[in-house]
């Protein structure tokens, strides 16, 4: 566990795994009830057996200090900057809204992305429409997705950011890129869209929802570890 000040702000990023030559893989958690444990009690552990992993906290979420502004995926995606730095070329792996991020990131900075892993992104921009008095999470978390629903600007945010298209993910020819989504979530059509505009990507549905680091790690895990191996990530 390390705490890292980056931007000004108090960044909490976990390093698992050493340098074995292969590329590191920075694992990015969804919104709300996401963090750093999101991938560290389900694929991360697996991953760091041949390479380092890293997963830091965004802004607002576990224990990365809460802003009142940057949720915004420009401002997540400096950050991202900010705290790989250090590192050689990368590989992401995102699940929801830090897949949106890693696409924006790997637009902005494509030298630094060696392989990028989408797992269930919220391509269709339903996230944008999130109505933070309805928004049912487990108890565990209530008080924490309330802050961030009532003290900080991460719903309107979220609201002003575009969809990701099908034209920038056609910027990203040539990248070697997974897609995987959940047969019961409502960003299956994630797939589709990553599909139209590169043919040559890689894509799974697997059964689940939007949590499929939880419900369906048992088969995400090895994906995940077979698209780095085989992209020579």
């Amino acid at each position: 566990m390390a705490y890292v000040r980056a931007r000004g702000v108090r960044f909490h990023v976990v390093d698992l795994g050493r340098d074995t030559g292969r590329s590191p893989v920075v694992m990015l958690h969804g919104l709300f009830t996401g963090s750093a444990a999101s991938w560290f009690f389900t694929a991360a552990p697996a991953l760091a057996r041949t390479r380092r992993v890293r997963l830091p906290d965004w802004r607002g979420h576990g224990l990365t200090e809460r802003t009142p502004t940057g949720y915004d995926t420009t401002t997540m995606a400096d950050d991202l900057a900010a705290l790989t730095a250090d590192l050689p070329p990368f590989a992401i792996a995102g699940h929801s809204y830090g897949a949106t991020v890693a696409v924006r990131f790997a637009r902005a900075h494509p030298g630094r992305v060696t392989a990028l892993a989408l797992v269930d992104p919220p391509f269709s921009g339903v996230v944008a429409e999130i109505d933070p008095g309805r928004c049912a999470v487990p108890d565990a978390a209530r008080d924490s997705v309330a802050d961030l629903l009532r003290r900080t600007s991460l719903v309107y945010d979220l609201a002003a950011d575009p969809p990701v298209t099908a034209a920038e993910l056609a910027e990203l020819a040539g990248l070697p890129l997974l897609a995987v989504v959940g047969s019961g979530s409502p960003f299956r059509s994630a797939a589709d869209l990553v599909g139209q505009a590169l043919p040559a990507a890689r894509r799974h549905v697997l059964n689940g929802g939007h949590d499929l680091h939880i419900t369906a790690r048992a088969r995400l895990t090895p994906l995940l570890g077979a698209f780095l191996e085989e992209s020579h990530a």
